[in-house]
């Protein structure tokens, strides 16, 4: 008894059950134009594949079997012995489809599972293949069910396939070279590639014979598989892989290099499609030959993304240069004898930097001038730890250049940062005021230029200012509540913060006598 004679006797015997199976298998083949479908297709494909596994074949058994019921093979046995080998073709075939399509779901989930974060799509190569591989084997499933010796038919074709072989050696050659591409997974849809010519494509497709790529010009290349594999290429990836190059600019010796390095920060630091995170990086490469080499190191959202992002760095650094009275030093291939002098580029002035300050504009330029004096220039290297909690240090810190960052430290000894300080940026205030210690810790994000202002220096001079004591306790207490407020939720507070009565009493003795 064949699956087809079975399965007409159930209907036979067993209405309501064969009616069940009807509605089962028309409310699927319906349910698959909805959204919803679709929406669970998405979210769970290898699971919704296993289960059209087993209702596909239902479907062919229960229309076979209404077939051979409205026919009535039972009286033509002829029409019975064709309609079971056609029964058979397409049980063999929809199984393998459905087996194929599993397979995808699963390689699609597993294979592209590694770029989870940013999907995408498999190469058509390996559609092709999963789909092609399994309805093969449907087909010589069905000639074996018919009682054909599948291996007769090979040797009978034998020859043929040895000619068939031969004539398209190429052909298979760009087949498993694009096979091997695919699984070995060197470059993705979607991913820019740069060749030995120098040519450079984003991948659309990757098929039997060749690698599509689109070209800046929107030309598409296409190049068979097998030469592509047997050359060396660079993979830029694609739109969410972060693209870090390096770039030289050269600045001559006479220019301090620490001062160099800072502007050439300050200019990295404006750009607007240069990342922060990972911090940009600037080094001096080369001081053996004249002029000095710097290296700047960035980060741009991807490859396409820094074509703007390194006209904007180039045009900045231009800027800060320009403004600093320094001219970048190219290799220049031409001989000239003239006389010139010496660059006099220099830093910004202390006074400067303290005009800038909100806790000292008011005062005049002889009073900036007697605390820049008695100021100091500390330099950090980046990494550098510029002052640990609970330190106490009698001055103010004011960040010239460069990015340092505020941590509080957990009780589990984890380090979270709750902000950073740039350039024209101060802190230690609190500390200078009230006496009290640090509740964070200092840490140098890039290389750092502090200027240090003294408790005794800034001392006398806002001794003759008792009129700002009520705007510092404004600012202090502003401070210190900000800092209580990032300190609760790590349950780091302990004590109730000064009222500003009490802070502004502390600034007065400050101010008048110096004591805390």
């Amino acid at each position: 008894m064949n699956i087809l004679h079975a399965a007409v006797n159930f209907y036979t015997n067993h209405h309501f059950a064969a009616i069940l199976l009807m509605v089962v298998v028309f409310i699927w083949g319906t349910g698959k134009h909805f959204n919803v479908w679709r929406n669970l297709q998405e979210r769970f494909p290898v699971f919704l594949a296993l289960i059209e596994f087993f209702l596909a074949p239902l479907a062919v058994i229960v229309l076979f079997s209404i077939l051979s019921i409205f026919l009535d093979t039972d009286s033509l046995p002829g029409r019975a012995n064709w309609l079971n080998s056609l029964f058979y073709l397409f049980l063999c075939l929809t199984m393998s489809w459905y087996v194929a399509k599993g397979g995808y779901a699963f390689v699609s989930s597993r294979y592209v599972g590694e770029r989870r974060s940013h999907p995408q799509p498999i190469p058509g190569l390996l559609r092709s293949l999963i789909y092609g591989t399994c309805l093969i084997f449907g087909a010589g499933s069905f000639l074996w069910v018919q009682g054909y010796s599948l291996t007769g038919i090979w040797v009978s074709t034998g020859l043929l396939t040895a000619l068939i072989g031969f004539a398209l050696q190429q052909t298979l050659g760009d087949f498993f070279s694009g096979l091997a591409l695919g699984l070995e997974g060197s470059f993705r849809i979607g991913d820019w590639l740069q060749l030995e010519s120098g040519l450079e494509g984003q991948v659309v497709d990757l098929n039997w014979r060749a690698t599509w790529l689109r070209c800046w010009d929107n030309t598409t290349q296409i190049i068979p598989n097998a030469k592509l594999a047997g050359q060396g290429f660079k993979n830029l990836h694609g739109d969410h892989h972060l693209y870090r190059p390096w770039y030289y600019v050269k600045i001559p010796a006479e220019v301090d290099p620490r001062f160099a390095k800072e502007l050439l920060l300050e200019a990295v630091l404006k750009c607007k499609y240069v990342l922060k995170k990972p911090a940009p990086i600037v080094r001096l490469t080369s001081a053996s030959t004249l002029p000095y080499t710097y290296m700047l190191w960035v980060s741009f959202a991807n490859y396409p993304a820094m074509f703007r992002g390194r006209e904007e760095l180039y045009r900045e650094i231009h800027y800060v240069l320009q403004r600093a009275g320094v001219t970048p030093s190219p290799e220049i291939h031409e001989w000239r004898t003239r006389r010139t002098q010496a660059p006099t580029a220099e830093p910004p002035t202390i006074q400067l930097a303290l005009r800038s300050l909100e806790l000292f504009y008011t005062l005049d330029d002889e009073e900036i001038e007697q605390i820049a004096r008695a100021c100091r220039q500390i330099r950090y290297d980046a990494g550098s730890m510029i002052m640990l909690e609970g330190d106490c240090r009698d001055a103010l810190d004011i960040v010239a250049s460069g990015i340092v960052d505020a941590q509080i430290e957990l009780p589990s000894g984890e380090l979270v940062k709750t902000g950073e300080f740039t350039a024209g940026q101060d802190f230690g205030l609190i500390s200078m005021f009230t006496e009290e210690p640090s509740i964070f810790n200092y840490k140098a994000q890039t290389d750092v230029t502090l200027l240090r202002v003294d408790f005794d220096c800034i001392q006398d001079v806002l001794k003759e200012h008792p009129e700002l004591a009520d705007r510092y306790a404004v600012i202090i207490k502003q401070r210190i509540d900000e800092a209580e407020l990032l300190r609760t939720p790590h349950g780091k507070s302990s004590t109730t913060p000064a009222t500003l009565q009490h802070i502004k009493l502390l600034v007065k003795q400050f101010m008048m006598t110096g004591k805390r």
